[in-house]
């Protein structure tokens, strides 16, 4: 199945910021293409680069890894409950509160990687199994309404995103 890309008209003014790190048109293809890539960059780091702080008070290249973890995750428990008509308001997050409260600062890279690339593993099937409806359905995050298909669009960008900080700033 292919997921094409939101309306940029539906997506908050947040995630329209993101729309840059997009060029395809099927989200699914995306993601799964970006598993792997992302998990053989990851891989080449060296790891002395792992603990690195580009700036004092910056996140150690494996927590903002980490941070893409947690990110994506909490996206597809997202896109679940709302491709399953829960239309409970969900609240937001605080990756500032997440990440020093992780353990990835004491975990190796390689390790965050391969949880990565099984989270990602992860939603790939759950994105797969949904029907056009349910990648269409809505709910409430953070008190703003947002798709499914936005959710996954965002799981892509978010990575892009991070995957360009760490190659710019880190390395």
């Amino acid at each position: 199945m292919k997921i094409h890309l939101p309306n940029p008209n539906t997506l908050s003014e947040y995630y329209k910021g993101y729309l840059k790190y997009i060029t395809e048109d099927d989200l699914l293809n995306a993601l799964t293409q970006q598993k792997d890539i992302t998990y053989r960059f990851l891989k080449s780091i060296p790891a002395e680069k792992e603990s690195y702080r580009y700036q004092e008070g910056k996140w150690m290249l494996k927590e903002v890894v980490g941070h893409l973890c947690d990110t994506e995750r909490i996206l597809a428990y997202r896109a679940l409950r709302f491709s399953r008509t829960d239309t409970t308001a969900l609240n937001s997050f605080d990756e500032n509160l997440y990440v020093p409260n992780s353990n990835h600062a004491n975990l190796g890279l390689q390790l965050i990687s391969e949880e990565k690339k099984s989270i990602s593993d992860s939603s790939i099937h759950l994105f797969k199994n949904m029907t056009e409806e349910m990648i269409d359905r809505l709910g409430t995050a953070s008190t703003l309404s947002v798709s499914v298909r936005a959710l996954l669009f965002f799981i892509v960008a978010h990575e892009r995103h991070h995957i360009n900080v760490i190659s710019e700033k880190y390395l």
